[in-house]
């Protein structure tokens, strides 16, 4: 359910955007890990060793919705805000 929910914020939120700059892969993968993040964080998971895996494991579940995201418009101030949120629902509202 969450890899429904983060594939269509992902996607659905980049496609809506005109302005910025186009979204790289690591652009991309950076909102998957960091929603990965702060879900395992929510769950009392912060080793980084847990956290790693659990991203590299969402990177190639998620892979063809970041195929997707590659090249949706996007800007630097989203981000940043991804980058700083402390939530998946903080990751949604960076995104829109």
């Amino acid at each position: 359910m969450r890899r429904v929910i983060l594939g269509i914020s992902i996607t659905t939120a980049l496609a809506l955007l005109g302005c910025g700059r186009k979204a790289t892969r690591e652009d991309c993968e950076l909102i998957v890990d960091r929603n990965a993040e702060v879900m395992l964080k929510s769950m009392g998971i912060v080793d980084p060793a847990a956290v790693g895996k659990r991203q590299e494991e969402l990177r190639g579940s998620m892979k063809a919705d970041i195929d997707e995201c590659i090249g949706k418009r996007i800007t630097d101030g989203m981000i940043a805000c991804v980058k700083t949120a402390e939530s998946a629902e903080q990751i949604t509202k960076c995104m829109r």
